[in-house]
């Protein structure tokens, strides 16, 4: 592999990532992190367009659905976008979400669409369809001054998480909280910025979001839960070892109801605080 020279570049997804200097939302280079696979995201210039190749475990060439073609080459550690140049805003998310799957789901590690936030140590992921208000439910805790660790793709190497990008995007804002923010991705989400988090921490467990008449949370079995997960890998048709979700699906799990009355976000987050508290003690250290 051609790794990519220096000390500069980004840390994030478990990554070193080269030619994102300019993206204010991803964390700074850290030497001291092990194991970040080097990779140089770059825009090409204009000229042909290579073919969709599928991705197998060296290369492809995928077709983004805004237009713009996504090539993917591990030989050459490089992820490179055809096509209308991409915005800085839109590098950090959504646009490095395909970097980090392809990457990291090709050195072993598992990839899924979800976020995750800090609790008593250990990072949560979060889990849900796009309208069960996951980025939404993510902003809120932040504002409460809980760490997120990541919106949109959950990076997990050995049962440890790796940090995303420090930005949560919404649709609409959050009723009652006034987060700062701007508007991003073409004037279609809200950025809310997140403050710095562990670049590593140990995954603790699960959540599934639904709405509901009541805060509830209500334990997910093993056996449903390893289901769920290979469902939620983030491109699932991606070569991927089938036993290596096993020891993650061991963590406990709920499923998470809530209104869409944000005013129950206090009961949601002290219902959190109890049963996350309480399964602390399950999860390996």
């Amino acid at each position: 592999m051609e790794r990519a020279e220096g000390t500069e570049g980004r840390s994030v997804y478990g990554l070193h990532v080269h030619g994102l200097d300019d993206v204010d939302e991803l964390p700074e280079y850290d030497p001291t992190l092990p194991d970040q696979i080097p990779v140089h995201v770059r825009q090409a210039p204009p000229g042909p367009v290579p073919e969709p190749v599928p991705m197998s475990d060296r290369y492809g060439v995928l077709l983004m659905p805004s237009g713009r073609t996504f090539v993917a080459d591990r030989t050459r550690g490089t992820a490179t976008y055809h096509g209308e140049p991409v915005p800085s805003d839109v590098l950090a998310h959504p646009y490095l979400a395909p970097v980090a799957t392809v990457f990291n789901r090709w050195a072993g590690r598992d990839t899924f669409h979800s976020g995750a936030f800090v609790h008593a140590g250990l990072a949560w992921a979060v889990i849900g369809p796009r309208t069960a208000g996951k980025s939404s439910l993510l902003a809120a805790l932040s504002a409460r001054g809980v760490p997120v660790l990541s919106d949109d793709i959950l990076v997990v190497d050995d049962g440890q998480v790796h940090v995303g990008p420090r930005c949560v995007d919404l649709r609409q804002p959050v009723p009652g909280l006034d987060p700062v923010r701007r508007t991003v991705r073409f004037g279609s989400r809200l950025r809310v910025p997140l403050p710095p988090a562990p670049a590593r921490t140990r995954l603790g467990g699960w959540l599934f979001l639904r709405w509901s008449d009541e805060v509830t949370m209500r334990p997910v079995p093993g056996r449903e839960l390893l289901t769920r997960l290979a469902a939620a890998r983030s491109w699932s048709w991606l070569p991927s070892d089938p036993t290596a979700v096993l020891g993650i699906a061991t963590l406990p799990a709920w499923d998470l109801g809530r209104p869409k009355d944000w005013s129950a976000l206090d009961r949601t987050w002290s219902l959190l605080d109890q049963h996350l508290g309480a399964a602390r003690a399950e999860v390996p250290v």
